[in-house]
């Protein structure tokens, strides 16, 4: 290729020889030196994307510490609501105890009140009541 450039340059360029060779060794340095693919440039850009990234990450690793801060205040929450929960189950359960055993002895009294003894009493109030009113 070289060799090319300098019969261009001799024969259309109308370069003296010595021009020529001195005009073909500049550009081909100036061809060996190039960086086409503009290296620095590209290592450039991909210091601004890593930059952006490492941005990134640290907003997501913000983002999952307060996550996590918000999950432990939700389980304190969630914990204290549960004995909350629990004592309220507890006290619930005592009082429908209590329900039961009263109801049992209503049944226990109102059995006991239709029965033979239960029904002369209720006989001997009415007659009271009777001759009250009159």
């Amino acid at each position: 290729m070289r060799a090319e450039t300098i019969e261009l340059l001799s024969v259309k360029g109308k370069f003296t020889t010595e021009q020529a060779v001195t005009l073909a060794t500049a550009i081909g340095m100036g061809i060996e030196k190039a960086q086409w693919v503009t290296v620095p440039v590209l290592d450039a850009r991909f210091a601004i994307v890593d930059a952006h990234f490492a941005a990134a990450d640290a907003r997501f690793a913000a983002m999952d510490a307060r996550i996590t801060q918000l999950e432990a205040r939700m389980d304190s929450g969630f914990a204290s609501v549960n004995a909350r929960m629990d004592s309220m189950e507890a006290r619930m359960d005592l009082k429908m105890q209590r329900w039961a055993v009263k109801m049992v002895i209503a049944m226990l009294v109102g059995q006991t009140a239709l029965g033979p003894i239960g029904m002369e009493a209720l006989n001997s109030l009415r007659q009271a009541l009777s001759t009250l009113v009159r």
